[in-house]
């Protein structure tokens, strides 16, 4: 007797906390959901949680979800309603879905480092971060979370299942990340701070190698150079772009730039 009114009085407490923490944003009377939950098992309390959100009923659905996740932590089943709750935010596909499933997937890695979906939260967390990713013209914070998301997942899981999406997505982001060190130098040069574009796309050559858009940034980078008076480093860079990319279209551009007074009418149109 004293075990099993202690054990109501602490599935009481944490029905309150599971309840109420939705009841405020949800049309659902939390008093109907407590009393189902009071009368379910962990398995029928998950089902129904799943079943809620598989059909976009994300506040109600939650918190049942929320219930098993929180009263049964140690659990397996309770290991996996927290990480359906972080994918129902998820699936939300909204800025605010996308922070509360962020600090979800952070939350499961950190409790359960080992558990076998750990990849799993590891590509989602990062997928969460790629799908805030700005152009490249804006800040690349959430592009180099993304980024650093997918290689841990590659370097840490080579077996995941997730390792081919994740390979491409973490070439994608790298390109982004990539094209935004090209446009920062490229407005250095357009506003003749040549030594601060010559930095970037140096550094653009070091971190990005795979560039996609390498051939664009060797002319610029061309460019760049001649301004400065280093007429050998542009003649490299130009050489390097005839060789490794004989079907690019900067190539044509080259010829203009034969003599120093022809460069600098070639470079004031552009």
């Amino acid at each position: 007797m004293f075990h099993r009114s202690h054990r109501t009085a602490a599935v009481r407490a944490v029905l309150a906390a599971a309840v109420l923490g939705g009841a405020a944003c949800s049309s659902t009377d939390p008093s109907k959901v407590t009393r189902e939950l009071l009368t379910m098992s962990k398995e029928e309390a998950y089902a129904q949680g799943e079943a809620l959100v598989s059909k976009r009923k994300y506040e109600v659905g939650r918190q049942y979800l929320r219930f098993v996740a929180e009263n049964y932590a140690n659990d397996a089943l309770g290991k996996q309603a927290a990480l359906r709750l972080a994918d129902s935010f998820f699936d939300e596909k909204s800025p605010l879905g996308y922070v509360e499933a962020q600090g979800r997937y952070k939350d499961f890695r950190s409790r359960y480092p080992s558990h076998p979906r750990s990849d799993y939260a590891l590509f989602r967390l990062a997928q969460v971060s790629d799908r805030q990713a700005e152009k490249p013209d804006r800040d690349q914070a959430n592009t180099r979370l993304a980024a650093q998301s997918y290689r841990e997942l590659l370097q840490n899981y080579p077996q995941s299942p997730y390792t081919a999406e994740a390979r491409s997505r973490y070439r994608s982001m790298l390109d982004l990340l990539a094209e935004h060190e090209f446009l920062v130098g490229q407005y250095y040069f357009k506003r003749g701070a040549w030594e601060s574009s010559r930095r970037r796309f140096a550094g653009l050559f070091v971190a990005f190698p795979e560039y996609s858009r390498m051939d664009k940034a060797l002319y610029w980078a061309g460019l760049t150079e001649r301004r400065l008076g280093r007429d050998e480093d542009a003649r490299a860079l130009f050489e390097r772009l005839r060789r490794d990319y004989p079907e690019s279209g900067f190539l044509r551009k080259l010829p203009k730039l034969g003599g120093g007074a022809a460069a600098a009418a070639v470079v004031a149109v552009l």
